[in-house]
């Protein structure tokens, strides 16, 4: 029998402001969503040891690797600096 996914907690944090919050991210959507390191790079067309460092903060992975990892996990990210004209009671989430 396979082995089933483990959830990953959400970083307790109000803003993305490291690799490792947002590794920390991206694995918890990866967990909570039940798909498997070697079923997300297949998704994401990235390796699997590229996903790994992602997921443990690695600073120096390129960011055409996260966005590919952001966007296959339908992960979009937003900040109100983007839509200055936007009044605080319509501001999204992260995730």
């Amino acid at each position: 029998m396979a082995k089933k996914v483990t959830a990953s907690d959400m970083p307790s944090t109000d803003f993305i402001d490291s690799a490792e919050i947002l590794g920390q991210l991206i694995k918890a959507k990866r967990t909570e969503l039940g798909i498997k390191l070697a079923d997300c790079v297949a998704l994401c067309g990235i390796g699997i040891n590229t996903l790994s460092r992602i997921e443990n903060g690695n600073a120096n992975c390129t960011l055409a690797a996260v966005f590919s990892v952001l966007n296959g996990l339908g992960i979009t990210l937003t900040s109100t600096a983007l839509t200055p004209t936007a009044d605080s009671s319509s501001e999204k989430e992260w995730v």
